[in-house]
């Protein structure tokens, strides 16, 4: 009798380890370059491997793996990826906008390129658009398994897009509750876990996009991130919306930071675009009360840290409220390069701050 109930134990562990592994059946989702389409538990998913690939196999995240995409325009950049010996992979979970049940799915894709294809254990991500919430939303819970994201105007919150109404049905919940709980699913709430873990993030967004507005996904993103200590650069192209202009898929800056960070290789320090015109977001000590002969002076320095060592700039700080408060503090800026000329200094570049947020 107990030899019998010895068996059926065995026979129901065997049937539940066998339930956990993911269902594999041939795919018919079309691809940009030839690879392999395949399901996983009813998901279209797909690899594109480089030539000789067989084991430890760096590799790049892509999303959003909808119906058409990955498509044609990506076909360079991801040509760019293969001739470096790293594949592309993705798997489609609908419109699910970062809900628990796309990740529970992006968690069983990962393991199975990981442990059954021998796929190395840090991607780099590649969110476009709404790739963002998705890839986003899974790296915060796993950021150990996080080589880098790379976005093209990635939506990181919720709130601007799709709207908590919107998003609510996917997350099972109705539009007041996801409203309730949106921190604990909302990208840019979550982002300590990235920035602990020093995970680097490059995204390229237009200052015209009306769909995925730059303020309140990547501008938001990287003033919190900075905030955390997390490396971050946005570069913002100037008169682009969110559109199929060429150059957000032929970038080489973009593509050369995932193919760095597929390959866990060390990404140079970037250096903020100081120049009259461009937005940028600084880390530093904040000096104030400063004063020059005849007032030529905001009163406000910033010290930060340059591609030569220590840098300084001067900052105007009137649009922000209980500036003093932020006196000799570590800090991060965003704001708007000017430039300012003097009777005595001639001309002095300034950062107009537009916020300023206390390092934590």
């Amino acid at each position: 009798m107990l030899r019998l109930l010895h068996l059926f134990s065995m026979i129901a562990l065997t049937a539940a380890g066998t339930a956990a592994e993911p269902i594999i059946a041939p795919g018919k989702k079309s691809l940009p370059l030839p690879g392999e389409a395949f399901t996983l538990n009813g998901h279209d998913a797909f690899v594109i491997l480089p030539s000789g690939a067989k084991a430890n196999i760096p590799w790049v995240w892509y999303a959003p793996t909808l119906r058409g995409l990955p498509a044609k325009s990506e076909g360079w950049m991801f040509e760019q990826f293969l001739a470096k010996g790293i594949a592309i992979a993705g798997i489609d979970v609908g419109e699910s906008y970062g809900s628990p049940v796309g990740r529970k799915t992006y968690s069983a894709f990962y393991d199975h390129l990981v442990k059954t294809r021998k796929f190395r254990e840090k991607p780099c991500l590649l969110a476009r658009s709404r790739g963002g919430l998705m890839l986003y939303s899974w790296a915060t819970k796993n950021p150990q398994s996080v080589g880098g994201v790379a976005g093209i105007y990635p939506v990181c919150n919720i709130a601007s897009y799709p709207g908590v109404k919107r998003a609510a049905s996917a997350y099972g919940m109705t539009a007041e509750a996801l409203q309730a709980k949106l921190a604990a699913h909302n990208p840019i709430d979550r982002l300590a876990s990235l920035a602990k873990a020093k995970v680097p993030i490059l995204h390229i967004h237009g200052d015209k996009d009306g769909t995925v507005p730059l303020d309140a996904n990547s501008a938001e993103l990287a003033k919190r991130y900075a905030a955390f200590g997390g490396p971050v650069e946005i570069e913002v192209i100037a008169g682009q919306g969110h559109n199929m202009w060429s150059g957000w898929f032929h970038s080489q800056k973009l593509t050369d930071f995932a193919i760095a960070r597929a390959l866990g290789q060390p990404l140079a320090v970037p250096e903020p675009a100081i120049r009259v015109g461009s937005k940028v977001t600084l880390s530093g000590k904040l000096q104030g009360g400063l004063v020059a002969i005849g007032g030529e002076s905001t009163g406000w320095q910033l010290g930060y840290s340059g591609s030569k060592g220590l840098a300084r700039i001067e900052v105007e700080m009137k649009a922000i409220k209980e500036a003093a408060t932020f006196e000799g503090a570590e800090v991060t800026i965003s704001g708007t390069i000017s430039s300012r000329k003097y009777l005595e200094r001639g001309a002095v570049l300034i950062l107009q701050a537009e916020s300023v947020v206390r390092k934590r």
